[in-house]
């Protein structure tokens, strides 16, 4: 059974770009960047190759050891779009919990990070907004309050 949570896997198209734009929201490179070609890894998943670039990141201060494994297919080459809408079915967004939404914001407009909303939204008790990642993937703030 299941014993513990491991990692999202988020497939990007340019792992530079994905990269700068996981550390503005504060994420730190874990693991240096490698590069990959198994053929475990395509046989794992169903691939013809399994050539691919690898890094995993995750915030500073994280204590459950949960990280991104960000990946760039490179043969296969990465394809296909992200989701079109938060409603379509599916591992549709990332959430990452915030201390201080409005500062976050702030910072991240100031980067040049464009949200879905101009200020977070309150309901339920928390506080959110919504970006997203180079690829279109949905990112999530949210401040609890």
């Amino acid at each position: 059974m299941i014993e513990s949570f491991q990692h999202v896997c988020i497939t990007c198209r340019d792992m530079e770009k994905s990269i700068q734009f996981y550390e503005q929201l504060g994420l730190m490179v874990t693991t240096p960047m490698l590069e990959l070609d198994e053929e475990g890894i395509a046989r794992a998943f169903q691939l013809p190759k399994g050539h691919l670039k690898v890094v995993h990141l995750a915030p500073s201060e994280a204590t459950s050891g949960m990280f991104i494994d960000l990946v760039q297919w490179i043969d296969p080459p990465s394809a296909g779009e992200s989701y079109p809408a938060l409603d379509h079915v599916g591992i549709n967004r990332l959430a990452f919990r915030v201390s201080d939404i409005d500062g976050t914001v702030a910072l991240l407009q100031e980067q040049g990070i464009a949200f879905l909303s101009e200020a977070p939204q309150s309901f339920g008790g928390i506080r959110t907004i919504v970006t997203t990642d180079p690829d279109g993937i949905f990112i999530q703030l949210l401040e609890w309050l």
